[in-house]
């Protein structure tokens, strides 16, 4: 580990727990009291929890506490008594890299998903969970087309930056269809929050060649693109995050030093908060106009954005959503194919979110995503 990231120590680790009990605690007591909270009880004092870590949190702790995606496969693997597949392909410097199949190689549809996780940390076993559900229930269904999820494991900043984990996405895409003979029909984009937003650079990127990152020439769009509260600006003055800040788990200060390391634009202590921060076209996929995304229905069929009313990126995505379909539509998109759907009273990444904390849940958020996804099977 770098020297700027020492070891997180052990009385580290006690604040920062004790920190997220406190929070929870007081919130779970002063909860009847408030008006500004999250739909549920449940909901509100883990957020709480959630929102005390996120704010402290360094990189050196979460490492030390969260397995590399990887191990996080493996042992889901072990969990369901299943094979584990690994795709391997190389960036362009030969750097080698890992995306993990859940579910059949072979399947008729491939879902390459990019996890969220502020572009520094690693997937958690609820998105393997979250995958291997959803890919049964719509296989299950008997659709013309079976499915199957692929989870990419990208370089995580600080160690690694933007436009580095473009170029890993451009590895797995470039592989499944040069040498898998995989037709872009068969492919589906996902991701959430900062995998939803690094599924935009890749959409960007096959639209407007980014000049560090090797081009690719579809011979058709791809089938889809699924995101779920995608970051898609860096900014955190908008509306959306003062009001819905207790009803969320996602803080500001989080998404400052975290957006920072990912851009190279950290302070000299990365652990501090580097204020304003901004991005580019393709890393920040807000800061463009109508007019980059003339054409996009050209590089993928359908694109469905799910956000919550009560998450901190509800107002930038809605904001999003209008520039991307003026864009869509005025570059000759039909448009029914680019849907923006908010579910009130939901928070960030909800579907997969209310998955992990409940394997059950099956409101109408994910319902919404379901109808979708299993309509991109039938054709």
């Amino acid at each position: 580990m770098p020297s700027a990231y020492p070891s997180p120590g052990v009385l580290g680790l006690v604040c920062l727990f004790s920190g997220m009990v406190t929070a929870a605690l007081w919130r779970a007591i002063t909860y009847p009291f408030r008006s500004d909270c999250a739909s549920t009880f449940h909901k509100d004092v883990f957020f709480a929890a959630l929102r005390t870590m996120l704010h402290r949190i360094t990189i050196a702790q979460s490492r030390y506490l969260s397995p590399s995606t990887t191990t996080t496969y493996l042992n889901f693997c072990k969990e369901k008594t299943l094979g584990p597949v690994t795709l391997r392909c190389s960036r362009e410097d030969g750097t080698t890299v890992l995306a993990h199949w859940i579910g059949s190689p072979d399947a008729e549809v491939v879902v390459l998903y990019l996890h969220g996780g502020g572009y520094t940390q690693p997937a958690t076993a609820g998105y393997c969970h979250y995958w291997h559900h959803l890919t049964e229930v719509s296989n299950a269904l008997g659709k013309a087309r079976s499915a199957s999820a692929l989870l990419l494991e990208y370089s995580l900043a600080p160690y690694e930056r933007f436009p580095i984990q473009l170029t890993e996405v451009v590895a797995v895409l470039l592989e499944l269809i040069n040498e898998r003979r995989r037709s872009p029909s068969t492919i589906i984009l996902s991701g959430d929050s900062a995998g939803g937003g690094l599924a935009l650079s890749l959409l960007s990127h096959l639209l407007h060649p980014h000049p560090e990152v090797r081009p690719i020439k579809l011979s058709g769009p791809l089938c889809g693109a699924l995101l779920f509260s995608p970051w898609v600006s860096f900014q955190t003055d908008h509306d959306s995050v003062t009001r819905n800040a207790n009803k969320d788990m996602i803080v500001p200060t989080m998404l400052r030093r975290w957006a920072a390391m990912y851009l190279d634009k950290s302070n000299e202590d990365p652990e501090t908060d580097p204020g304003a921060v901004h991005g580019d076209s393709y890393s920040e996929p807000a800061s463009n106009d109508a007019t980059w995304w003339e054409g996009m229905h050209r590089i993928v069929s359908d694109v469905f954005v799910w956000s919550g009313g009560d998450e901190v990126f509800a107002d930038p995505i809605k904001d999003f959503g209008v520039g991307f379909k003026k864009g869509w539509t005025e570059g000759g998109g039909e448009a029914e194919r680019a849907l923006f759907v908010e579910t009130p009273r939901r928070s960030h990444i909800e579907p997969i979110m209310g998955f992990m904390i409940d394997r059950q849940k099956n409101g109408d958020d994910q319902e919404a995503v379901e109808v979708w996804l299993n309509g991109r099977l039938e054709k």
